[in-house]
C-alpha cells in the first residue's frame, strides 16, 4: 500500500487543507483587518452566547487564532497541531449550528466544518496514532522530536 503522501489522494488532501485554510483566514481576517464584530442580536438562541463571548474578548481571540491557524494550514506548517486546535473550534461551531440553531445556512456551515476538519484529521491521523496506545510510558517531548526527520540539522 502506498503511503498517503505518495498516493493520488494527496491532491484531495491538499485541496481540503487549502480550502480549510482559506475558510479560516476569511473568517479571522474579517475581524483582524476590519475589526468587524457582527450584530448577534438576530442570531436566535446562539446570539446571547456569541454576544457574551464578544463582550469578554473571547470572540476576538478566536478570530486571531483562526487567522494564525489558517496561515499554518496555508503554508503547510505544523498541520497536525493546527488541526487539533481547530478541532476545538469546529466542535463548538458544529454543536451551535447543527443542534442549537439549525437554520439552513448554519446547517451548511456546521456540516462543512465537520467534513473538512474530520477529513483532514483522518488524513493526518498517523501523527496521532501514539495517542491511542493502551499502555503508555512517559515519553518526553524532546525525545519524541528525535524521531526520523526531527534530528537537529535535518530537513523538516
Amino acid at each position: 500500500m502506498n503511503m498517503a503522501h505518495e498516493s493520488p489522494w494527496k491532491y484531495l488532501v491538499m485541496w481540503a487543507r487549502l480550502y480549510f485554510a482559506f475558510h479560516y483566514l476569511e473568517s479571522g481576517l474579517y475581524y483582524v483587518v476590519f475589526r468587524y464584530v457582527p450584530d448577534f442580536s438576530h442570531a436566535g438562541k446562539v446570539g446571547a452566547y456569541i454576544g457574551a463571548m464578544a463582550d469578554v474578548g473571547f470572540y476576538q481571540m478566536v478570530k486571531y487564532l483562526e487567522t494564525i491557524l489558517g496561515t499554518l494550514l496555508l503554508l503547510d506548517i505544523a498541520v497536525p497541531l493546527a488541526l487539533i486546535v481547530m478541532a476545538g473550534i469546529s466542535v463548538t461551531i458544529v454543536f451551535l449550528n447543527l443542534f442549537v440553531s439549525p437554520d439552513p445556512r448554519e446547517l451548511f456551515t456546521g456540516l462543512q466544518e465537520l467534513l473538512l476538519n474530520g477529513t483532514l484529521l483522518l488524513a493526518y491521523g498517523g501523527y496521532y496514532a501514539n495517542f491511542f496506545r493502551i499502555k503508555a510510558k512517559p515519553f518526553w517531548f524532546w525525545d519524541g522530536m528525535k524521531r526520523e526527520g526531527f534530528e537537529p540539522g535535518s530537513k523538516w
